[in-house]
């Protein structure tokens, strides 16, 4: 059956970061119904499964609160913001490689969040 991990992260990305980049977040946070606006990335998140598509709209009943996943642009400083809570089974360490994958996106270092396992007392801290 499996058992839930949760992710939560926060990050702003980089001022250059690809339209395809974007349109792949959209389209995982399920702000596009078809996969038409997603041009194919390399990356082995994009090929172990086809979870990657729903990872950062999922959740279950194992953790508080719910899904809230939300990419917005600041016109200001003309930058995107990435913020992400969610929980999945994380079968394929997609978890870890989106970690890998939007790390190269970041223009937040240090932490940017945690990742908890349903049966662990303390979460895991995430540094970039």
């Amino acid at each position: 059956m499996g058992m839930y991990t949760e992710l939560v992260l926060s990050i702003e990305l980089n001022e250059d970061v690809p339209s395809e980049v974007i349109d792949t977040l959209k389209f995982m946070m399920n702000r596009y119904s078809d996969e038409d606006h997603v041009t194919p990335l390399d990356h082995k998140l994009f090929k172990v499964s086809n979870r990657w598509r729903y990872m950062l709209n999922s959740w279950s009943y194992y953790f508080d609160g719910f899904s809230n996943s939300a990419l917005q642009y600041d016109s200001i400083i003309n930058s995107y913001f990435l913020v992400i809570k969610c929980n999945l089974k994380n079968y394929e360490n997609e978890i870890e490689l989106f970690l890998d994958w939007i790390k190269g996106y970041s223009k937040t270092s240090g932490f940017v969040g945690y990742s908890r396992y349903e049966e662990d007392t303390e979460p895991t801290l995430i540094y970039f």
